[in-house]
């Protein structure tokens, strides 16, 4: 079974222990800064660094504690890497890293209020389970699945852009959904869940729904790696949740820049199964 250990530390602390351990904590979405360049003051602050770590039990000798070593080196050498950002319902950003080997995970919740984070080694077999926790609790949605498409813009002139910036800039009311056309889905042959049925009002009941102030959304996004070091990208996952209920949106763009947004009625199991797919499709 892999290791379960936890571990906090501030940024300082990060970046001077993946300098020494070889993994890269400058990644999406964590707010890293930097270390002094000039290596005087590098040197004293990683004694201070470390003094911090031998007190903690995170090194012994100046040797980090395996797991401490793992979980940076899981930062050097991931197979899958799932970063999660956003806003939950009080504002607070949200921003995690977690990544796995295929054996080994280990997630990085960055605290939105100190900025230190947080290291938890754990299973890969806890993967999704762990990538789906991330998200606010919430209800599917009400409102049925829905696609919201819009045109690629086509090529004008410098002066007709000018010309349409200017006339949009005048008007007093405008569209809030501009050349984008919201569409009921219907799949016959299988009843939808009694918590996705489609409401009275069809597409309109979607706009009203999207009009609504937000309580909050964010990105899933998955990459991989393969054994030769080929990056390879899930499909973009988002979820928005609204006052009727939480949303993932599943964006595609067609072969003429046309863009296509699903959003589907998510309750945990529904975001469980879109992460593990994503999962899935970068191993």
């Amino acid at each position: 079974m892999a290791d379960r250990f936890e571990f906090v530390l501030d940024v300082v602390e990060s970046l001077v222990i993946a300098q020494a351990a070889g993994g890269d904590i400058r990644q999406y979405p964590l707010r890293i800064g930097t270390v002094p360049a000039d290596p005087v003051r590098y040197v004293r602050v990683a004694a201070q660094v470390y003094r911090g770590l031998e007190e903690r039990r995170l090194t012994v000798q100046g040797e980090l504690h395996p797991s401490v070593e793992k979980a940076f080196g899981l930062l050097a050498k991931p197979r899958v890497s799932v970063a999660v950002t956003g806003v939950d319902g009080l504002g607070a950003d949200i921003a995690v890293l977690a990544l796995t080997d295929g054996r080994q995970a280990v997630g990085i919740t960055q605290e939105p209020r100190t900025d230190d984070l947080l290291f938890s080694l754990f299973d890969d077999e806890d993967l999704v389970e762990v990538v789906t926790g991330v998200l606010p609790p919430a209800r599917a949605a009400t409102t049925g699945a829905h696609t919201v498409r819009q045109e690629a813009p086509r090529a004008v002139s410098a002066m007709t852009a000018r010309r349409r910036a200017e006339a949009a800039e005048d008007e007093e009311e405008t569209d809030a959904f501009g050349t984008i056309e919201v569409s009921g889905r219907v799949r016959p042959g299988r009843p939808e869940p009694r918590s996705a049925r489609p409401s009275r009002g069809g597409a309109e009941v979607l706009e009203r729904v999207l009009a609504e102030p937000r309580l909050g959304g964010g990105h899933v996004i998955v990459t991989g790696w393969g054994r030769r070091g080929e990056r390879r990208a899930a499909s973009p996952l988002s979820w928005l949740d609204t006052a009727d209920g939480r949303y993932l949106v599943k964006t595609t763009e067609g072969e003429s820049g046309d863009l296509s947004a699903d959003y589907l009625p998510a309750g945990r199991s529904d975001v469980a199964r879109a992460v593990r797919q994503a999962v899935s499709a970068v191993y």
